[in-house]
């Protein structure tokens, strides 16, 4: 099976490296390597030309939804592998994954499981919190899919499903909603893994879970789901924080607790933030709706 490996970017010039020499690394062979930028502003497009690659598009800063279709659409292999630009995959990883897909025509596609790694204080907190997450998916087991980021596709399936191009983010929910409502086979496995960077400033971050918010609320009225209640999740945003900081104290004791206690409050207020300003922007245009009528 030939695989086409897409990498989406923007701004990743303190990561694309270390993800291309991986990728080039891997003992399984490589058909091409696509990248896809969404016009970054820094020295990523150099990095990546000087490391060279196959092919170079841009999303035309259209978001990670039109990106990933963009470079599926493009893909000439059998298989779709997408690489996201802030992660760092063993030479082994896409054997194992390849191994998965031609042991079992029915699966459409594969995800791994991933560790992350902070190198600041902020970037730290991150890695907290998601390898947290990650104990939880280890802890249940294999899977289906919960994301596409590092992960092994049949190309054929971009055909049939695609990424929502209005979705700037959150755009692996909205597809992998579909692909499970359709009753397509997807899986993800604890015993393949790759390593995460976690973004290092505060504004990134806070721009990351306003942009979760905002788009969650896109999601689930798009797909006529039970939304948020804004009180509930407003009430809940303390307590959450400090059980956070209670794991904190236990797990990883060099960081303490307080500023995980911060960092949850900032997180949950920055989703709730953009979730807000998506809710208000759908009463605006449902008004305009019915002014017109």
């Amino acid at each position: 099976m030939k695989v086409s490996v897409v990498v989406c970017t923007k701004n990743s010039e303190k990561t694309i490296k270390r993800c291309l020499l991986s990728v080039k690394a891997q003992d399984h062979p490589i058909h091409e390597i696509i990248v896809v930028d969404g016009n970054s502003e820094d020295r990523t497009l150099d990095i990546v030309e000087k490391i060279g690659v196959d092919k170079i598009f841009s999303d035309e800063g259209r978001g990670l939804g039109y990106a990933r279709q963009l470079g599926a659409k493009i893909a000439s292999g059998n298989l779709v592998c997408f690489i996201d630009s802030d992660t760092w995959s063993p030479s082994w990883w896409l054997r194992e994954m390849v191994k998965h897909m031609e042991n079992d025509e029915e699966l459409v596609g594969i995800q791994d499981i991933y560790w992350s790694l902070g190198f600041n204080l902020t970037s730290r907190l991150e890695a907290y919190f998601f390898n947290v997450s990650t104990f939880k998916v280890v802890a249940r087991g294999i899977g289906p899919a919960t994301g596409i980021e590092n992960s092994l596709w049949r190309r054929w399936l971009f055909e049939k499903v695609k990424f929502d191009p209005k979705f700037r983010l959150l755009e692996d929910l909205d597809f992998l909603y579909r692909v499970n409502s359709a009753g397509y086979k997807t899986l993800r496995v604890p015993y393949i893994y790759h390593i995460h960077f976690p973004r290092v400033s505060l504004k990134e971050s806070y721009e990351q879970y306003r942009y979760r918010g905002y788009f969650t609320q896109l999601f689930l009225r798009k797909h006529g789901l039970k939304e948020k209640n804004l009180l509930v999740e407003t009430l809940i945003a303390i307590p959450s924080a400090l059980r956070n900081s209670l794991l904190a104290l236990f797990i990883e004791r060099s960081i303490g607790s307080l500023p995980v206690f911060a960092t949850s409050l900032w997180k949950r207020a920055a989703f709730l933030s953009g979730y807000c300003l998506a809710r208000l922007e759908d009463r605006d245009r449902l008004k305009r709706k019915r002014r017109s009528l």
